[in-house]
C-alpha cells in the first residue's frame, strides 16, 4: 500500500489563500493542510476547518512571517517577526525559551478556539533546523502530535508520537508546473510527467508527505509574500481530472496524518 498525505501550508495566511486551500480539498486531491495562528486569516480558517471535518489539520508553528503572539524580547522586532533572511542573521541572539513559549502559545490558541490538529509543522520550517531540535522535541513530548518529517527530521531527534511517514517531497516545484507563461491546461501534459516523476519516488508499504501550497491571491499575499501568483496554478493542478487519474494509476491511498494505517 502507498498511503500519501498531500498537505497544503499556510492555511489561516489569508482569506484567498484559505480559499484556494479549501477549493483544493472539496474539489481535488488535497487531505491536509497547516494553519497559522498568528496571521490575518487564522479565525476564518479555524471555522472553515470545522465545516470541513475530512480535511486534515494540523499546525504551522511560525517565526519568520507576520506578528509574535507572545512578548518575547528577542524573536521580533516591535512585535513583528524577523524574515527568514533576518532569522539567520539574528538567531545566536534569539533566547530558545522564548521560540518554545512562542510556538507554544500558537498551539494553545488554535486548540482553544476548538481545532484539533492532526500534526505539526512549521513555517520555512523552522521545526528542523539544527538549532531548534530541542525545542521541536519538548514541542512533540508536551503536544503528544506527530512532526512533519521535513529532511529527515526523524534522524536527528527523538520524535516519540509519529506516524511513521518516511517520505517527503514537493510535488509542484518543477519547471513546467512553476510556469507563469502558460496555464496548467496548455501545459498539462508537461506537467502530468513531473507530477510522474514525483509518484515514481513514492515507495510501497510507506507514508509519504507530498508538500503543496495552492492559494488564490489577494493584498495580504501579494504584498508580504515572494511566493504569490504561482499558487493559483497549483489550485487548478490540485482540482484536475487527469491529476487525479494519475495518483489512481499509481494505486496511491490518499490520507492525512489523522487517517493513516500504520
Amino acid at each position: 500500500m502507498k498511503q500519501v498525505i498531500i498537505n497544503a501550508d499556510d492555511f489561516g495566511y489569508s482569506p484567498a489563500v484559505n480559499a484556494g486551500i479549501v477549493k483544493a480539498y472539496q474539489d481535488g486531491i488535497l487531505t491536509s493542510t497547516t494553519l497559522m495562528a498568528n496571521m490575518p486569516g487564522c479565525l476564518e480558517a479555524v471555522e472553515l476547518a470545522k465545516q470541513n471535518p475530512g480535511l486534515g489539520v494540523g499546525v504551522h508553528m511560525v517565526l519568520t512571517c507576520g506578528h509574535a503572539i507572545t512578548k518575547g524580547k528577542t524573536i521580533s522586532q516591535n512585535g513583528r517577526f524577523y524574515s527568514l533572511k533576518e532569522y539567520h542573521d539574528q538567531r545566536s541572539q534569539i533566547d530558545d525559551e522564548e521560540i518554545f513559549e512562542e510556538w507554544c502559545h500558537q498551539i494553545d490558541y488554535l486548540l482553544e478556539k476548538g481545532l484539533q490538529p492532526t500534526h505539526i509543522d512549521s513555517h520555512h520550517h523552522l521545526h528542523t533546523f539544527p538549532e531548534n531540535l530541542a525545542i521541536t522535541e519538548r514541542i512533540a513530548q508536551k503536544y503528544q502530535l506527530p512532526i512533519r518529517n521535513a529532511y529527515d527530521l526523524e534522524k536527528n531527534v527523538s520524535l516519540p508520537y509519529q506516524i511513521g511517514a518516511t517520505g517527503f517531497l514537493d510535488l509542484t516545484n518543477y519547471p513546467n508546473i512553476r510556469n507563469l507563461s502558460h496555464s496548467f491546461e496548455e501545459l498539462k501534459p508537461g506537467c502530468l510527467d513531473e507530477i510522474r516523476a514525483v509518484l515514481n519516488q513514492v515507495e510501497d508499504n510507506a507514508i509519504t508527505e507530498l508538500m503543496v501550497h495552492p492559494a488564490y491571491v489577494d493584498e495580504i499575499l501579494y504584498f508580504n509574500s515572494s511566493f504569490n501568483v504561482a499558487r493559483v496554478k497549483e489550485v487548478s493542478l490540485l482540482c484536475d481530472k487527469d491529476v487525479a487519474a494519475v495518483f489512481n494509476d499509481y494505486q496511491i491511498q490518499l490520507c492525512h496524518y489523522g487517517t493513516t494505517i500504520s
